[in-house]
Order: structure tokens, then sequence, then C-alpha cells
């Protein structure tokens, strides 16, 4: 069954308003004047997209979003999603997708931020906790509105690379924060299924992050079950309820993506990149990606570095 789920703009007249206008208008400036945030602080991601933009496959990660202007639909399995300006969305666990940023133009651009969270925290803040209880929820994707303190973080990380000096000893606390607002908001409940210490989620997590480290090589769902510790019916079960998909349509969407990463850096042509993912037979490869993407790899491949380049700022 499919679940379309749809939020509203946040309204720039109240306080929350005032604060994301002001964060989308910084966003701007940065990347306007400065690519270098992402090594400045680790794991923050800005993006200010001018033209229209379609992703048939991708993949979210462990992360924390805030869509500062505009609006996007976005599709997990079954499910599809649309949201706009004033959004937080948390992603649990490395997840396939595709998205389409909606009414963009040069005066209308997409504006969001998001920030990539760190296991060894969300487990640290976890552990802290006054009251422990058994976690059962496999949402993996959230939506909520953006709180103020959430908004506030966010312009203070921001405003840091405006004090380079300071961001050493100053980004951990408000990037520990924002750990901290993640869990405390929608998507707490699935955070602490994946990250809270013997969770069930936790095993899921650990198979999906060797799937991500050995997409190349074939798998098995005895394989998966040792790495998990469970059976391999109790596997897939889980795996499916956490992913939408099974370990094998998971891993060919891996493979896929990996590929159309690899064409777009140059590094080889589609032959080559078949093998370079795990692919036996490149006409093999060649099917599945058109089906896929309904696009051949070549002309995917030039069509995508044609959009990336026409949506920068």
């Amino acid at each position: 069954m499919t679940t379309t789920q749809s939020w509203p703009s946040l309204s720039e007249t109240d306080e929350r308003g005032v604060l994301l206008r002001n964060l989308a208008d910084r966003v701007h400036r940065i990347v306007l004047t400065s690519g270098e945030w992402d090594s400045r602080i680790p794991g923050l991601h800005l993006s200010y997209v001018q033209t229209p933009y379609k992703v048939p496959n991708c993949f979210y990660v462990l992360s924390v979003g805030l869509i500062l202007q505009g609006r996007k639909h976005l599709n997990i399995g079954k499910d599809s999603y649309e949201y706009g300006a004033g959004s937080m969305i948390v992603t649990s666990v490395d997840m396939p997708t595709s998205y389409e940023l909606l009414d963009v133009t040069p005066s209308n651009p997409f504006i969001s931020l998001s920030l990539k969270l760190n296991p060894a925290i969300l487990a640290e803040i976890i552990s802290s906790e006054s009251t422990a209880s058994e976690h059962k929820s496999n949402e993996v994707f959230s939506i909520d509105w953006a709180t103020q303190e959430l908004l506030e973080d966010f312009d203070r990380l921001l405003r840091l690379l405006e004090r380079p000096q300071q961001i050493e000893t100053r980004a951990p606390l408000l990037i520990k924060d924002i750990h901290y607002l993640a869990l405390a908001g929608t998507a707490g409940e699935s955070l602490r299924s994946l990250y809270a210490p013997g969770a069930v989620g936790q095993r899921i997590r650990r198979v999906i992050h060797w799937m991500r480290e050995n997409f190349r090589e074939p798998i098995t769902i005895e394989q998966l079950s040792d790495v998990a510790g469970m059976s391999s019916t109790t596997l897939h079960r889980h795996f499916k309820a956490f992913t939408s998909l099974s370990p094998v349509q998971y891993q060919k969407r891996l493979r896929l993506y990996e590929a159309q990463q690899f064409l777009i850096r140059g590094d080889g042509d589609v032959n080559s990149a078949a093998y370079a993912v795990g692919y036996q037979s490149p006409q093999q490869f060649n099917r599945d990606y058109k089906k896929f993407f309904g696009i051949t790899p070549g002309k995917s491949t030039k069509n995508t570095k044609r959009n990336l380049l026409s949506s920068m700022a």
C-alpha cells in the first residue's frame, strides 16, 4: 500500500519563520562565496538549487536536515512524502530513495542544509538517559516541524564559518545538541531502535553497513544472517521492515547508485562501471540500469552531469 504524506511550508510571519528566512539567506551567501563548509565542519552540507532537479536513485545517509525554502517530493519504497520550508527531516539509516525538487526557478531556488549524525554520539546520549525501554519503531524516515531550538543551533553553527578559529571548540557542542534534538523529536524512537545498546535495529544497521562495504561481492542471506546474528527468516523480516526492500533489492539499488557515481566521476566507461560494482555481465548491467532509471547508462550520465552543472548557484 502506498502512503503519501504532505507537509505545508512554515509561515514566515512567526519567530521560527523569520529565523528560517535568515538561515536561507545565510546559506545563499555561504554557497556563493565559499565551498569549504564541508571540510571546516565535517558532515555539514548546504544546498542552493536554481533549476528543476529530479534524482531517480540516491542514498540518504544517517542525518538531520532542514528545508529552508522550496518543496521536495521524496519516495522511499512504497511511501512518498512531500514537504517544504520549515520541515525537519531525520534519516535513521542509509536508505535508497528518489526525489524531485518542485517548482524551482532562479527566482524561487530550493535551499536546504543537513548534518550527518554520528552513531557514537547518538549511543552516548541514549545510554545517559535515565529511563530505558524497549524500542520497536522501524520508521527510518521522519518529518516534523523544525523546533526553534534546532533552527538556532544550525544558525550558530553556520555563524561559526565566519569565525573559523572558534570552530574546533564550539562546533562539537552545537553538533551534540543537534543530535539531542533529533532524539527529542518524532524520529527519537526510530533512532533509539537502531542505536540503543542491544536493540534489534542495531543488527540490521550492522548488516546495512556490511553490505555498503561489500556491495561488489555476491551475497547470500546466510552470510547476512551470520553478520546479524539472527535466523534468515528473522533477518529478512526485520530488514524489509526497516528498509522497505529485501536484501537483494537493496544490493541492486546500491550497485546501480555506485555505478552512476562511478560514471559521473569519469572513472571509466559503462563496461568498467559494471565490473567495478560487481556485475559479471555488462549486458545485464545495461538492462538493469535502463529498467530502473528508464534510460541507458551513457545517456543518464550526460543528463545527470548537465543537471548538476545547471543546478549550481
